[in-house]
């Protein structure tokens, strides 16, 4: 076997590891899959959260929680905020029916006043494929004064 067909053999040997190793992973999801029938349902503890007076600059955090409440594995496929002073955190695994889980959102107030309304959009394979999750605050400038 000259060195030229050393190599094609490696190659080939190669890429039949690769397409297994992916069609592997493909069937375990498939089989996760499988074992439910049914609709993933999302269902949010509360989907608006108010941080009430905040000062100018202030980084404050809130958990949205939520369940699966249908009868097949919830996945979220993305989550989009208004602007990048929102940032949601979530885990990327699927929740299986009945499991709970939560999606983090860290807000910055700076360079914003008065009355701010910040929306999240949750997308996810459940029936009501996009929920809106809503932030409000007020956000006092450091100039203001006390009332």
């Amino acid at each position: 076997m000259n060195l030229s067909q050393k190599i094609l053999t490696i190659i080939i040997i190669f890429a039949v590891w690769i397409n297994f190793l992916s069609c592997t992973d493909k069937t375990e999801e498939n089989k996760q899959s499988e074992n439910y029938t049914g609709n993933a349902k999302i269902e949010f503890l509360d989907t608006i959260h108010d941080f009430g007076i905040l000062k100018e600059n202030e980084i404050v955090e809130y958990t949205f929680k939520y369940t699966n409440t249908g009868t097949a594995p919830l996945k979220i496929k993305n989550i989009e905020t208004d602007c990048g002073c929102t940032i949601p955190k979530y885990d990327k695994k699927s929740v299986l029916p009945g499991e709970k889980a939560r999606i983090k959102v860290t807000f910055d107030s700076q360079g914003f006043r008065n009355n701010i309304y910040k929306t999240i959009t949750v997308k996810s394979n459940a029936e009501t494929s996009k929920i809106k999750l809503i932030l409000t605050a007020y956000i006092k400038n450091n100039k203001s004064l006390d009332y």
